[in-house]
């Protein structure tokens, strides 16, 4: 299986083949028109110039600022696991869809085939992991805020004091680890059911490129989606995908904001769940966490606090959780 994987990651990379292209075309446009409405939206009226355009989209204040330096430098650090990441990922999936398959095969009889068209399957396969990972990332990132014990590993991300295309990778460690392995799960459980229901056997060579394209897909929409800049689709559209402006306002300081928007692609989930939040016309925002969680104080401002303060506060919050434990007195009857 892993030979035909990797034969499939090779293919899925030749320059003959052109699918990567494609996508590597995607993030740079996306970014060129953002930046135009960027552009477009701004207060100051100055002529269309080279120099104000730059001084628009690309703010000193914003990219050279002590947080914008952290998220670079991890930045580099997790784009150099995040190829291999992807891999496993699809791997992941492919290994539980294969495994649940073939156990409902075994207990439940095996079922024809449904679909004979490559392409439908295809489709199919590429529609059900997408909204698998999609689905599951809302309820994780969610989980990230409301359960106690997990927000210290999500909390540096929300230290950030601006947004660039960098702050995608403002990620622990640990949390880029489970961000990515648990809805990965979940996506190969939802291909399973789907290849069973179908009568389809798993190609691991379809599937692993299947995953690469949709990572790519949420890499492309998420690195967008954090930008200095309120880029509104509209509110209607705002309700189904995320625009940059619904999860800048998520990383607002103010705690109403923060608990809202949590999809990762798309915001249908929020609706859907009660945690969409609209902004409102003309409303402002400052980024980063209140003076009574960090303030002036931030460990975060560097790598070596961005790394080691999240171990520190996650053991000290399990320390709180047996204390807790400790203090209920047991009832007999």
């Amino acid at each position: 299986m892993l030979n035909e994987i990797w034969s499939s990651v090779a293919d899925f990379y030749d320059p003959t083949i052109g699918m990567l292209r494609q996508w590597a075309w995607g993030l740079p446009i996306y970014f060129v028109v953002v930046a135009w409405v960027a552009f477009l939206a701004r207060k100051e009226r100055e002529p269309v110039t080279l120099r104000a355009v730059v001084r628009s989209v690309f703010p000193k204040d914003q990219y050279d600022h002590a947080s914008a330096r952290v998220d670079r430098w991890n930045g580099i650090i997790l784009l150099a696991i995040g190829f291999p990441l992807s891999v496993f990922v699809a791997i992941n999936a492919i290994s539980v869809a294969d495994n649940l398959a073939g156990f409902l095969a075994t207990y439940f009889g095996a079922r024809a085939p449904l679909m004979h068209t490559d392409w439908k399957m295809v489709a199919a396969q590429f529609a059900i992991y997408f909204l698998a990972l999609d689905f599951s990332g809302y309820w994780v990132h969610r989980w990230c805020h409301e359960v106690p014990v997990l927000w210290p590993l999500h909390k540096p991300h929300h230290t950030a004091e601006t947004l660039t295309p960098w702050t995608l990778f403002r990620q622990h460690p640990v949390e880029f680890f489970f961000l990515n392995t648990i809805p990965s799960f979940f996506a190969g459980v939802m291909l399973g059911l789907l290849l069973y229901a179908t009568g389809t056997a798993v190609n691991p060579g379809t599937v692993t490129v299947i995953g690469i394209q949709v990572y790519v897909s949420f890499f492309v929409v998420d690195t967008m989606s954090h930008v200095h800049v309120h880029v509104s689709y509209g509110n209607w559209v705002n309700r189904i995908v995320l625009a940059p402006v619904m999860h800048n306002l998520h990383h607002s300081i103010e705690l109403p904001h923060r608990d809202k928007n949590y999809g990762v692609i798309l915001t249908v989930w929020d609706w859907m769940f009660g945690t969409l939040y609209l902004p409102k016309k003309n409303e402002t925002w400052r980024w980063g966490l209140n003076e009574v969680e960090f303030g002036e104080k931030n460990p975060h401002k560097t790598l070596r606090g961005f790394y080691l303060e999240p171990f520190v506060s996650f053991w000290q919050g399990l320390l709180q959780i047996g204390a807790r434990q400790d203090t209920v007195t047991p009832t007999h009857e």
